[in-house]
């Protein structure tokens, strides 16, 4: 395995550099970071590069301020992300995460850059139901979850699941990450889908068949916010539906990206032969 640490990014990849043929970026949930993702890279397939993406406030970069505001935060991933799009590429976001890439690919697309070969959003709503993100959080609906009192707060969180046991009961680590899962909420709860448009990329979308948070109905909203495929996939389980089985998910992912793979195999044996041809007809 090989491993390369950047400001932005960590890559994971098993052959060498010239011979991948698709990156992944991995965008982490509210509060999370790239261990949200351990591990991933072993069961991809062998010429996808994974990338984790790393994100201010959480992990290495936690004495980093977090960014709470999604115009903000994808500015500056995509001119991180720039020099990384030189191959066919994948995003993949979980919740927060989902929100991230889809606006990323908003940016990337008014700008003419390379668009990703897909967009997987995972146990988010899509952009039409975002006013209903605190709704889904609190009992009293309107009063946003990011101004909540520090107790209230993390006993939300927690409720949602996503923290392994052995931290969520760990007072000194949740009082760390406070700041930026308060961050995080607000990027969510107080976003705007005004201008949220569809782009020129297939999306899949994943999600738990009992998340209360992104449910059936909110996760096939998407579908107005491609021109290109749409699919649907529930798991079994809730927001969290792979935390404590990510076997079904990983192996829905690979098999993705193998048939991203292969398809972009066969788009070039095609291009090499409609070259072939130009050049003996001369």
């Amino acid at each position: 395995m090989k491993q390369e640490v950047k400001p932005w990014f960590f890559f994971k990849r098993n052959a060498e550099k010239s011979e991948i043929r698709l990156r992944l970026f991995l965008f982490p949930p509210a509060g999370g970071d790239v261990s949200t993702f351990l591990h991933w890279e072993e069961q991809m397939p062998g010429d996808v590069e994974t990338c984790l993406v790393r994100l201010p406030g959480r992990g290495a970069r936690i004495t980093e301020p977090a960014i709470d505001n999604v115009d903000i935060l994808t500015d500056l991933l995509l001119q991180e992300m720039k020099e990384y799009t030189d191959v066919p590429y994948v995003l993949f976001g979980h919740s927060m995460g989902g929100l991230v890439s889809y606006e990323l690919t908003q940016k990337i697309y008014k700008q003419g850059l390379n668009l990703p070969e897909y967009v997987i959003i995972s146990s988010m709503k899509a952009p039409n139901y975002m006013n209903k993100f605190t709704e889904s959080l609190t009992e009293d609906g309107n009063d946003k979850l990011y101004l909540k009192r520090n107790a209230e707060f993390m006993d939300t969180i927690i409720g949602l699941g996503g923290i392994p046991d052995a931290f969520s009961e760990n007072r000194e680590f949740l009082e760390l990450i406070l700041p930026t899962f308060r961050k995080d909420m607000k990027m969510c709860e107080t976003y705007n889908p005004e201008n949220a448009q569809a782009v020129p990329v297939s999306f899949d979308i994943y999600g738990g068949n009992r998340d209360s948070i992104a449910t059936k109905k909110e996760l096939e909203g998407w579908k107005k916010y491609t021109t290109q495929k749409y699919a649907l996939t529930l798991f079994q389980g809730n927001h969290f539906y792979f935390m404590d089985n990510p076997n079904m998910l990983l192996f829905h992912l690979r098999n993705k990206l193998m048939d991203i793979g292969n398809k972009l195999t066969d788009q070039t044996h095609r291009e090499w032969r409609m070259k072939d041809e130009c050049n003996s007809n001369r």
